[in-house]
């Protein structure tokens, strides 16, 4: 986050006239100085001015993730008339600028003098404004001869996406640790053996003490190099911007609680129909079709490659996902042997579910999402 009134540089402004504040009109601006931007606040309010281009420099000195120099005036959203503001310098109304109708994403401007007010708290709001146009060029951008390469010998799709704002960690620790469960399984064939049956989610054992146990250690055990490597490869492109959506306490608790809950559906539908309660489950799919999930409902606007036959096409999520999830119906009612295709179905439930419930919060915490969630709204509403 920006913060400009903690930084131990800040200093006054040197022979500046006094401005009005204009959300407050009668209190005058304090003209202070963070490193070598200069800028205007009122303490009354806690609303900050900048001159032209001050906005820019603040956010781009403060946060280096920008990929690129981007003016806010190069991507402000339609204009929904004057405010009750007037610009310190030039006294002319300041303008409103809003994104999308009915949406929170607002910002207020002397296009006379290119001027920028923010209330109390919009200096967050206002980074959105810089992140937009990256986000939407990453989301449009088109897809290459080495994307269909690459889908066309390992049948795994190319994601389009928002960049996340923070090092994955958590899904970067469940990969490494997952990929290293691997080797004491591919060792010998009786090692692996007694791995799956003693860390594998049996479901005629259920209520014994290990049984309870193996709800949580079955989804990190694969049964082979291309089941660990499929799995880890949507951990990774899914679980990166999962995770920064919900942060790194509720995703982690996210995870688990998909894999647990596929792993029950597995353990009630071999009990009651299936033939194999007596083999162990191991794998994350489980988990990972909960992301599968959270990142359909969350990441509405991002686009994944889909091939049929040599055709790749960019899709939406839920267009992608709702193939996914018909495919492993199908499979499941024709009893395709050798995959739990009720566990995914049942992780993918638990995924939405969870989400519906903490959709609002995550929406709340990342505005990026949450503008670009609107304007998939609004322009299906056309």
């Amino acid at each position: 986050n920006i913060r400009i009134f903690t930084t131990p540089v800040i200093k006054r402004k040197i022979d500046m006239a006094s401005l009005n504040c204009p959300h407050c009109r009668h209190h005058l601006l304090e003209p202070i100085r963070s490193e070598e931007i200069e800028i205007d606040a009122c303490v009354h309010c806690g609303g900050l001015w900048f001159d032209q281009n001050e906005l820019d420099k603040i956010v781009h000195s403060y946060d280096p993730n920008y990929p690129r120099e981007v003016s806010i005036v190069e991507s402000l959203g339609q204009s929904v008339g004057e405010s009750q503001k007037r610009c310190p310098h030039c006294k002319e109304s300041l303008v409103t600028h809003q994104f999308e109708k009915g949406g929170d994403l607002k910002i207020d401007i002397c296009h006379a003098c290119n001027g920028i007010w923010l209330d109390q708290g919009e200096l967050d709001h206002a980074k959105i404004f810089y992140e937009i146009p990256d986000a939407e060029e990453r989301i449009k951008k088109e897809t290459t001869g080495g994307n269909w390469l690459f889908q066309f010998f390992f049948q795994l799709p190319v994601e389009f996406n928002i960049k996340p704002r923070n090092f994955s960690l958590i899904t970067v620790i469940l990969v490494v640790f997952n990929a290293l469960l691997i080797f004491p399984v591919m060792s010998t064939k009786t090692s692996a053996e007694i791995l799956f049956n003693t860390w594998g989610l049996v479901p005629q054992e259920i209520g014994a003490l290990n049984w309870f146990v193996t709800l949580l250690t079955h989804q990190f055990l694969h049964g082979g190099w291309g089941h660990l490597l499929g799995n880890m490869y949507f951990l990774y492109i899914l679980g990166d911007n999962v995770e920064d959506a919900m942060g790194r306490i509720m995703y982690p608790l996210f995870y688990l609680f998909c894999g647990l809950v596929a792993g029950l559906v597995h353990v009630g539908y071999e009990l009651t129909f299936g033939g194999f309660a007596n083999m162990p489950l191991v794998g994350a799919s489980g988990a990972i079709s909960g992301i599968m999930a959270a990142y359909v409902y969350i990441f509405r606007k991002a686009r994944l490659t889909f091939m049929l036959f040599v055709f790749q096409f960019k899709i939406s999520p839920i267009w992608y996902f709702g193939i996914w999830i018909g495919f492993n119906v199908l499979s499941m009612i024709a009893g395709v042997p050798g995959v739990s295709w009720v566990a995914h179905i049942g992780g993918f439930i638990a995924g939405l579910v969870f989400v519906y419930f903490v959709y609002d919060r995550i929406l709340k915490a990342n505005p990026l999402i949450r503008y670009l969630n609107q304007k998939v709204t609004v322009e299906q509403s056309k």
